[in-house]
Parts: C-alpha cells; structure tokens; sequence
C-alpha cells in the first residue's frame, strides 16, 4: 500500500496501522525516532457510536468548523467556534485553525447552525437579503428552508472576536481517531498582535454511518485538553476546500478581462481554479465594464477608485477588488491598497506592452497585456497573492526557491525563458509549495484581506509563528560578487521628521556588470531590514507594490547608480515613530538572483522637542499627511492640503517644509480625477508655483532636485514635480556644475545609469 492509499484513500480501519505525522506534518515511517509520546491528562474513552465505520483520511480533507465548549458549563457563556483546516496530502497531514469568541448573552448550550448560518429562536433561518442569491446556492443555501450539501462555505467571524490560532505540531490517525498535539498563539484584541503561546492537544473521532444521508454534511466529536483544563468538542465540514474570498472585478472601458488563458500544454486556466490548485475558492464576479477611462492612473486615484466601485460586503465576508485599468508607466500590476483596511484591492494595467524581446512569443511581442489572456490572467493572480500577503519569493525570508510559479516577479519568470520556451508559455501558472503552505495555514490576520498590512507575518518577526509565517530567520543569500551597496541616513531625526535614504550600488569589480535599475523601495528589488528599539525587526517597502518587466542598466567598472528615497512614511506606517536607536540595513536584488547587502546604520530617533518641532509633527504624523508623502499627492483632502501648506509655508528651509511644499507643486501641476465624487481637481499652474518657489529656497539645483525625487510614487515617473524643479533651477540661472548634476539627478530618475 502506498502512502497515497494510507493517508487519502480507504485506510482508517481498525486493522491498519496509525499513521504519525511530525511536526511539519510529513508522515513518519520509523516513529521509533520520534520518542514516547507526549503525556497528556487521561480521559475516558469516546462513546460507542454504533453502526458506524470509521472515516477514510481523504474525508477529513478540506475545512472544518470547530465548536469548543467547557465540559464544566460557566457563566456567562461564551461561544468558541471558528475554523480548521485539514490538509490532506499522499504523505502528509497539517491542521491549523482559527479560534473566534464572543459572549453568548445567554444559559445553557451554545446553539450554531451545522453550516453557520445564523439561527433564530425557534430554528428559522436568519438570511441577508443582500447577498447574491446564486452565491448561496453554490454555498448550499436554500431560500426554501431546505438544506442542501455545505460544499463551498467558509467560517468567516468578526475580526474583533479573534482570540487565537493554533497550529499542529505531530498527528496521529488510526482507526477513525485523529489526535495531535499543537501550539496555540494568543491574541491581544487590543496590540492587534500574538503575545504568547501555550501548548494542548486535540482528540476527534470521525465515524460515519454504514448508511449516510446524502445532504448529511460529516461532523466530528472530541474533546480537547489545553493546560490541565478539558473541553468538548464538534467539528463540521463545510467545505472540500480551505478557505474562500470573493473576488470583484471592475474593468475601465476598453479594457479586455482574462477571464480564461490557453497556457503550457494547451490547458485553459482561469483565475478561480488556479487558487483552487491552492485549496482556495474564489468565486469571481465580473461587476462593471465601464469604470471611466484615464489613460494614465496615479496612486492616489486608484485609492478614489476602489472606495467608489467597490461593492458592498458584510462586514465578516472576505472579499478582493480587483480593477483592470488602464496604465501606469511601464508597470504591469500594483496591489495598491495599504490605507486604514489594507490590501482589499489591485490592478493589472492592460496597456502595458509586453516587449518585442525574442524570449516573447512571438504573437505576444508589442502587444498589450489584455491582448495577451496568459501574461495579464498571471499578472492579476499575481496581485491577488499580494493581497493575501504572498511575498516574491526571493524577498521571503525562507528563501524558497526563486522559479516560474505565479508568485515569482514578471521579470524573474522572463529569467526563465528561452526563444524556445517564451514568456508566457514558460511561466508555471500554480502556486509553489511554501506558497500554497502559506494560504492554506497562515493565521487569518495574516491571509484575510482588510485585515494586517502587507508584510505583517513575513519579516516582522513580531508575531512570533513558526513556519510557514516567515517568522524567523533573513535573506541568506551569497553577496552578489564585486558589488557593494551603500546605505546612508541622518544620524538623528525626531519623530514626525520627513527622512530621506540615499543608496548607491557601485561595480567594484574589473568588468562590466549588467544590474537592475529598479533601486527603489516601490518595485520589489530594494527592501529595508528595520531593527526597532525593542529589537522587532520589520521589512520596509514602499505602501505601493509594484510588479512588471525587468529594468536593467550596465555599470563598467568603477560606476555607480544612486538613488534617494523618501521613508519617512512607508509600509510601516510612520517608519521612525519609536524614540531610540534604530538599526537599518538594504538588501538589493542586483540581477540573477543576487543579493548585495548594505553596512547596517544607526538612527537615533528623539520625540519632538521644541515647540517648533512639535508644531511639525502635529502636522506630519496625520496618516493623511503621510499617505501624501508617500504618494507625491493629496488628493482632494482640503485638510491635507491645508496641512501640508501650513509646514512648506513656515519652514521651508527643512527637508520637512521643502518636501511638503514639492507635495503640493506636484499635486497642483495636474489634474486628479475624484472617483468618490466624480469631481476632477483642476490644476493650478500659481499654486503650483509658488509652492515650487518655497522649496527653491536656499538650496542648490542639485538639492532640489534630489529632494524633489524623493516627493513621487517611484512608479510615477511620469510625474510633474521632478521636471518643474529642474526647470525651475535653470530659470533661477544655477551654476552650470550644479545643473548639469541636477540634469543627472532628473534623468536617473526616469532611467537610472551608471556615473
């Protein structure tokens, strides 16, 4: 007998023998290895259950609802319930969950519905009239009163009763009887964040009757023991699937969506069954076809957008937006959506156009991506992943395997490929293994859209899960060779202050080397490792996420590109709002799957102190303000402007003052289209001077430049702000040395080159 036929086909019987699963939940053939098994608190034995047969392990695949109640009642009562996921593989067995609780208000049993459909007094279903009638039929849901099979829902509970996550550590199956150890992480309602774990085990028998009801969904009986306190326990099955989200997708006009792809070996793929290769559903709704075309979208608009064409949710449904726009540079996809409820929406831009490269197909090249179903539908799946917090693999601080699977750059896909073997036809549309590990069994603050921030349980290292969260361990890869990489911030700013980096990757070496030009924190191949006081360390990117071709430029020996950064505001928020000594190191993805690694640099970081100082981080710590910074825009939030001019008015000497009068000289040198209210902010070509002016101020063309480099989104490069400051260091009639480094300084920008 295989291991396939042990663990998903018809064993389970009482005469095989139990299958061990360890920690990683690989079956264990010799379980002499594994020591005497842990003590647990002895407990009486399962009822009989009569003419029953054991369950087959197959039938435990899938997604559970897991109900646990106190064998000693208390008061008051609350309802612990939520969900776990059992998964399944021919020679593996991993079960995680999520556990949700609330004050049931009442004495006695709590009472949920076998499918989770809320239930009144007296046993009537509790229906929403606004949910999607052909969604609660593929849900199992009949209006009727009728009860069909739960073959497609998901336990999806309010975020603020989430109270812990719980994962297997060693799995046992024999004989109907699934037991196994776990460690569970408490959460702290209030830090939004896992602060300690203790241990339990889980004991769950799965008997089904010799003769089944058909609409019958299966249900497990157990009792769990966590410390020296035991409860009982019932698990339902809700689903042969893990988790569920439901995507919407919005189209600007013109715009073509994926909704099928013929990719390698003449297999037509769609969006929905490559998450579910991944244990997901995904049931995806083409919503509007006519969102208002723009040719060219800023951050900032998408923002507008996804707040006005979004549709309507419960508050507990997990759900996705996704825009096929129009364009943003050369960019072919942003998961753009990190304000107060992260990473609900991205875009895929149909008219980004692939290259006319010989590694293209050859009916793909020059052709826009919606023209091209395999290139665009990967793209989307792409951004998708990064709504759920899929990292490029080379950025995972794993390390897995950089590959041709979904979560792989564009760029390092097109690595792959060959005049043999194009792009797209190379690319692998599946997920890899840590991958597919993550989205089955990653907590849900980390998976759940609208819930943590992009990033939250990868390098954070602050909630403390063992794989697969990427909670331990950095980058580990070889230095790329004859390249060093150099990081430089102030040696001390205040909590409020706007903070630049400067980063210059140099060729050491003796011959030329062809690196990556994307030396910005928006595109995925710059990253920050931030050590704050308290020694968590975050990985800090840009807010916007930003996937597309490769972008390279040759350094000969002896050159440098160099590029200045604003982090000030970025994916953690206020990156410097904690006094004390912060350690920062860059790692940059030269080319080829090699890393170069900066020097590690101090920051000391104070409270304001003088009243002036405090007076700017009054202004500057308004998450509003700092989105503007980190977007180059304000949108049309008059209390952001008004914020923003009062800094660049009254100082305009600091960085601070200089940049938040470059953010207003850029968002007033164009128009920006309101998507919430169907307005359009004129551009005011007086304002936008005299901003300019203001930051024009005692400093060089060279210094304005540079400042003014760090104001827009690095994806943006089309934005006004950089070419009006140059301009305006020629009108000012600047030393031509200081010009010509400015010109440099603006055309590196656009395209970094060696120096």
């Amino acid at each position: 007998m295989t291991h396939h036929d042990r663990a998903t086909g018809t064993c389970g019987c009482q005469d095989q023998p139990a299958l061990v699963f360890d920690e990683q939940g690989d079956l264990v053939e010799d379980v002499s290895v594994l020591g005497p098994p842990p003590t647990t608190i002895p407990h009486a034995p399962l009822p009989s259950l009569g003419l029953r047969r054991p369950c087959t392990a197959a039938r435990l695949n899938g997604s559970w609802l897991l109900q646990v109640r106190p064998l000693v009642p208390a008061f008051p009562m609350s309802e612990v319930r939520g969900p776990m996921r059992i998964e399944v593989g021919p020679s593996s067995l991993r079960i995680s969950g999520d556990v949700y609780v609330r004050r049931s208000g009442v004495i006695g049993p709590v009472v949920t519905h076998p499918i989770g459909v809320p239930v009144r007094a007296g046993g009537d279903h509790v229906f929403d009239d606004d949910r999607d009638e052909d969604f609660d039929q593929e849900l199992g849901e009949d209006r009727g009163g009728v009860l069909f099979p739960p073959l497609r829902w998901y336990p999806q509970l309010p975020k603020n009763e989430y109270s812990w996550y719980f994962r297997s550590t060693g799995v046992t199956w024999s004989g109907g009887e699934l037991s196994f150890s776990f460690v569970r992480h408490l959460w702290d309602r209030t830090t939004q964040d896992f602060v300690s774990t203790d241990t339990g085990r889980m004991t769950l028998r799965c008997h089904q009757p010799l003769l089944e009801p058909i609409f019958r969904p299966a249900t497990m009986q157990g009792t769990a023991t966590i410390g020296r306190r035991r409860y009982a326990l019932t698990a339902t099955k809700t689903s042969t699937f893990y988790r569920g989200c439901r995507v919407e997708v919005d189209a600007m006009t013109g715009r073509a969506w994926p909704a099928s792809a013929t990719t390698a070996g003449g297999v037509t793929s769609t969006f929905r069954n490559i998450y579910a290769s991944a244990g997901w559903d995904t049931p995806t709704t083409l919503d509007e076809v006519d969102v208002p075309d723009d040719a060219s979208l800023t951050n900032a608009e998408l923002q507008t957008l996804i707040s006005t064409h979004q549709g309507s949710a419960t508050a507990d449904q997990w759900r996705l937006w996704l825009l096929v726009g129009s364009a943003q540079g050369t960019t072919f996809g942003v998961m753009f959506d990190q304000d107060a409820v992260p990473r609900e929406g991205a875009v895929g831009f149909a008219d980004a156009t692939l290259s006319d490269s010989p590694i293209i197909e050859a009916g793909a090249r020059n052709r826009p991506l919606d023209e091209v179903p395999a290139a665009f539908l990967r793209t989307l799946v792409h951004e998708a992943g990064h709504a759920f917090n899929l990292f490029h693999p080379k950025h995972d601080v794993h390390v897995p395997g950089v590959g041709t699977e979904i979560m792989n750059q564009t760029g390092d896909v097109m690595g792959f490929a060959t005049a043999a073997n194009p792009y797209p036809g190379n690319a692998t549309f599946a997920f890899s293994s840590h991958d597919r590990t993550s989205l089955i069994h990653s907590p849900d603050p980390q998976v759940r859209p609208g819930w943590k921030g992009f990033g939250w349980g990868h390098g954070s290292l602050s909630a403390g899960l063992p794989e697969p969260t990427d909670a331990e361990g950095l980058v580990a890869q070889d230095d790329a060779a004859d390249l060093t990489l150099e990081l430089r911030l102030p040696d001390e700013v205040f909590v409020g202050q706007y903070v630049t980096a400067e980063v210059v990757l140099t060729n050491t070496g003796d011959e030329a080397r062809e690196v990556s030009s994307r030396l910005n924190l928006s595109e995925g191949d710059l990253r920050l490792l931030h050590a704050l006081p308290g020694g968590d360390v975050e990985q800090v990117r840009d807010v916007v996420l930003a996937c597309g071709p490769p972008q390279s430029t040759v350094l000969q020996p002896g050159e440098s590109i160099t590029s200045h950064v604003q982090v000030f505001f970025t994916s953690e928020g206020v990156t410097f709002d904690v006094p004390g000594r912060h350690l920062v190191r860059a790692e940059f993805d030269a080319l080829g799957w090699a890393a170069v690694r900066s020097q590690r640099v101090a920051v000391q970081v104070r409270m304001a102190g003088t009243e002036e100082e405090r007076g700017v981080a009054a202004v500057t710590l308004d998450p509003g303000v700092g989105a503007a910074f980190a977007l180059g825009d304000f949108g049309r939030d008059e209390a952001v402007k008004a914020g923003l001019a009062t800094v660049a008015e009254a100082h305009p000497e600091s960085d601070t003052g200089g940049a938040a009068a470059l953010v207003l000289a850029n968002s007033l040198a164009r128009t920006h289209q309101d998507y919430r209210t169907g307005e359009t902010r004129a551009a005011s070509a007086t304002e936008a001077k005299h901003f300019m002016d203001l930051a024009a101020q005692g400093r060089t063309a060279l210094e304005l430049v540079t400042l003014a480099t760090t104001v827009p989104s690095p994806i943006e490069r089309e934005a006004p702000v950089v070419a009006d400051a140059l301009a305006r260091a020629r009108r000012a009639r600047k030393p031509k040395a200081d010009l010509a480094l400015a010109e440099e300084r603006a055309a590196d920008f656009v395209a970094p080159s060696g120096r």
